[in-house]
């Protein structure tokens, strides 16, 4: 197949399937095509990155494994958006076996990461935050988790924003040293920060009807 517009026409059409759950999409041959599409340069790595979550996080059938091996034929390394899909799909155990040392690292290094955008920096501290506080390849950890979801938060990540407004109510059933929970004032300021965020405001909700 030629790098020409009904090229890009095919691949559109097979993504806009993708999205939709479309039972009837050939999801290998639309994986050849990516990776064919990547060998040509004919898709920025954002975009191959977002074909990749589009696939782990697909229900159709055998799409989760295609998206890790897509992340693994483009390579990672080549752009923090593709490390951040492959970390989540390592300490998710989508697409193929958990590798939760190997994604924790990899989350930290684009947190790290000053070339990295906010949003990427934000989402890979809200991962590391659902692992602390989850104890998921790691021991709990309320304190790193609490401190995780405000760091997701001032990056402009604003679901973390409801896991945050949890703690604070109490939610999480424990808190961590020096803390006094629940804090309705501190719960109100976080889900006020989630902005448009459904479940923030659903909780604020809750909360004034007290």
């Amino acid at each position: 197949m030629s790098v020409d517009s009904s090229w890009l026409g095919q691949i559109e059409r097979e993504w806009a399937q993708l999205r939709q759950c479309d039972p009837s999409l050939d999801v290998e041959r639309f994986f050849r095509h990516v990776v064919s599409a990547n060998k040509v340069g004919f898709l920025s790595l954002e975009s191959i990155a977002a074909i990749a979550n589009g696939l782990l996080t697909s229900p159709v059938p055998g799409a989760p494994y295609l998206g890790r091996r897509l992340l693994e034929r483009v390579g990672p390394d080549r752009h923090p958006s593709l490390r951040v899909a492959l970390a989540l799909s390592l300490v998710t155990e989508t697409g193929g076996p958990a590798d939760y040392e190997g994604g924790h690292v990899i989350l930290g290094d684009v947190l790290k990461d000053d070339t990295a955008s906010d949003p990427l920096r934000g989402m890979a501290a809200a991962a590391l935050a659902d692992s602390a506080r989850l104890g998921r390849g790691m021991d709990p950890d309320l304190e790193m988790a609490k401190d995780m979801y405000a760091t997701a938060l001032e990056l402009g990540h604003r679901s973390a924003a409801y896991n945050l407004g949890l703690y604070w109510e109490g939610h999480w059933d424990r808190s961590a040293p020096g803390d006094v929970v629940p804090n309705r004032a501190k719960a109100t300021q976080a889900y006020k920060r989630g902005g448009p965020n459904a479940k923030c405001a659903a909780r604020l909700g809750a909360l004034r009807a007290r």
